[in-house]
Formats: C-alpha cells, structure tokens, sequence
C-alpha cells in the first residue's frame, strides 16, 4: 500500500483544474469559431457617382473663395450649387456642422429638381439627422428621386423594400430597383443585385449570376462587392473554391477599412489558406477590424489570447476581448464565465477598465447599422 503525499494529490487536482479549464475554453471557443463574415449589402452608398461627379463636389468646395461663389450661385436659386451648400453644412466643411441649415438648403435645392438632394433628404428622415426619425418621410424623398432615374435613390428605395424598412418587405420590388440602378452602371446597386442573386432573395437563384454582378461592381472598387467576391472564392459559392483570390478580394476591400475582410483575412492568415501562415499579421488584422467595430473579430482576438497563437497567452486580455465583443451584441456568456474562473478579482476589474477603454475609442460608427449602410448578414 502506498500513501499518497499531499503535495502529489494537490498537483494532481490542480493540473485536473487546468485540463477542465483548457477542454472548457476549447469548447466554448470552438462553438465561437464559426465567426467569419460572408455575405452582405452593399455597405456603402456613394454620395453622387464616383468618378468626374465625385472630383467636381470637392473641387467646388476646396477653397473660401470657391465655396462663397458657390454661396452665392445658390442664394441666387441654383439648385446644384443649394444642394453643395447642404452638403457643406452637413459635413462642417467650411463651416461647423449645422444639420439645420443642412436640411433646408437640401430642401431648396430639391424643392428646385435636384434629385441629389431629395435623396440625402430621404436619408437624413432615416437616420433622424438633425430631424426626428420619419421613415414615411424619408421614402416620399427616396421615391421622388428615384422617379427622376436617380441612381443613389434608386439603391436606396430598394433597399428599403429588401429590408422592410418603413415599408412592406418586397425583395422583388427591391431587385427592380436595383435593377433599374444598375442599368446605369451604379456599382453599389450591382453589389445588391449579386447578394439577391446569390440568397435567392426576389429572384430565382443563380451564384453564377451573383458572381458576376459582384465582379462588376467589386471591379469599380466597391467594398463590399470585393468582400462578397472573396467570400465566394473562400466557400466556393458560384466558382471554383480559391484561397488566393479570397484573399486577394478580402485585402482589396480591407485597404477601404471593410472591417469583415480585415477579419476574414486574417483567418486566412492564422490558417495559412491561400496566403503563408502568419500568427502576427492575423493578430495585427484582427486587431484592425475590432478597431474598426467588428464584434468577430474581437471573439476571434479573445481566443487568440486564450490559447497564445502567435502572442504569448494572456487571460486578462482575453476576457476583456470577451467584452468587447459582449458589447457589440455577441453571445458570449459561457465564454466570459470560464474565463473569469482563471482571473483574480484584480484581474478582472483590469479587464472591465480596458474594455471600457477600447470601446469608447473604438465604438462601432452608427453609420454601420444606418441606412446607408446595411450591416452584413452572417
């Protein structure tokens, strides 16, 4: 017979203690790890189209001087130079911000024909910039302009219906105006006609179809279109599966701040698939797309600093990326309490601090979940 020494059988449960704790974190991490971003709307809808009409909004207001003749061309009943002068106030160029004068400059100017201005009206409703929020509003000005054949009105409206916002949710009502965009060579409409295209969304489904038309407008430097372009090399949805091309789509749209393809990206580099293996750049993009408000990513840097991949392990930091993400609206709570189970209680008050640090510097822009710009779909 043998006696167990005390110090044996204390190692014994601690080591027991630890295993359980790894297996739990494994389990908890591994339910998490489906945390990749595919598929999305067009995130971004361009002010006017990009290109010569883009060049000519700046070069209107680049100097003093510029921006007082276009001043005066507006108060003498120009309604491009009074829908300039709307978005000058709006954006606090040459002036403070003053959504007020914002509003009805863009007032005059669409009350005049112009259907730019009608359509940052309709989103001003949306948002409830400077007005409270009026979703019936905001499609009157949608509609108007669309009606004109305004391309950026016409994106909206349809996504309007595709969501249900302020309206009965009509997907194929959705895809005709993003059809009727798109015959205009509007790119963030050609991205909304791939996602229909690909979902099946108000249309039959065809990924071939959904491919091209992402291609399109991934082609004329939309983010989002590059990030579902990516998305579908990565899956080998509608082509070939191709690493490369994934990433080299997810780096395009990640070099715009798209913070889905800074994180898809760097899983593709924590797996080394289609890129080299390289634990620091993944952990560098992750970083980058959590600053940029991304929730996954955060899950994603949690469980990076949990089990040391390509950092050394860190519990503090883990749990205060758990936060993070818990924050940002992710389910995480099985996550934060095995966590919490290895922290002392100066541990954790350190984590609460930083997480509370990094989410006021990093707080996701309300424009992500506006409507001008869609979140995406997971």
């Amino acid at each position: 017979m043998q006696v167990a020494s005390p110090g044996r059988t204390q190692l014994q449960v601690s080591l027991l203690k630890i295993a359980t704790i790894v297996l739990l974190l494994s389990t908890v991490f591994a339910s998490l790890q489906a945390s990749a971003q595919h598929m999305g709307y067009s995130s971004r809808l361009f002010l006017l189209l990009p290109g010569p009409a883009f060049d000519e909004l700046a070069r209107s207001l680049s100097t003093p001087q510029q921006a007082a003749k276009a001043l005066a061309r507006a108060q003498a009943g120009s309604p491009h130079d009074q829908f300039l002068m709307g978005y000058a106030f709006l954006n606090g160029i040459g002036a403070p911000q003053d959504l007020l004068q914002a509003r009805q400059w863009y007032e005059r100017a669409a009350n005049h024909g112009e259907p730019a201005a009608s359509t940052e009206l309709g989103r001003m409703y949306f948002d409830g910039l400077g007005v409270a929020k009026d979703s019936d509003k905001a499609l009157q000005w949608f509609r108007r302009a669309a009606a004109d054949g305004y391309a950026p009105a016409q994106t909206d409206l349809g996504l309007a219906y595709f969501q249900g916002l302020g309206s009965t949710r009509d997907a194929a009502a959705a895809v005709r105006w993003w059809q009727k965009a798109s015959d205009q060579g509007y790119a963030p409409a050609e991205s909304n006609l791939g996602f229909a295209y690909l979902k099946g969304t108000g249309v039959p489904q065809d990924l071939s179809a959904g491919v091209r038309w992402f291609r399109k407008a991934a082609d004329a430097g939309v983010s989002t279109a590059q990030f579902n372009l990516g998305s579908c090399y990565e899956l080998g949805q509608g082509l070939p599966q191709d690493f490369s091309e994934a990433a080299k789509w997810y780096r395009s749209a990640a070099r715009q701040g798209h913070s889905g393809a800074q994180s898809n990206l760097a899983s593709l580099y924590e797996n080394g698939n289609g890129v080299p293996k390289d634990a620091m750049e993944s952990v560098r993009l992750y970083v980058l797309a959590a600053g940029n408000g991304n929730s996954k990513a955060a899950i994603n840097l949690a469980r990076v600093f949990a089990n040391g991949i390509g950092v050394n392990p860190d519990h503090v930091l883990a749990y205060m990326w758990l936060q993070v993400a818990s924050e940002w609206g992710e389910d995480v709570g099985d996550a934060l309490r095995v966590q919490a189970d290895q922290l002392t209680d100066a541990d954790l008050r350190s984590a609460h601090q930083q997480a509370l640090k990094w989410i006021a510097q990093h707080r996701p822009n309300s424009a992500a979940t506006s409507f001008a710009q869609l979140a995406p779909i997971h």
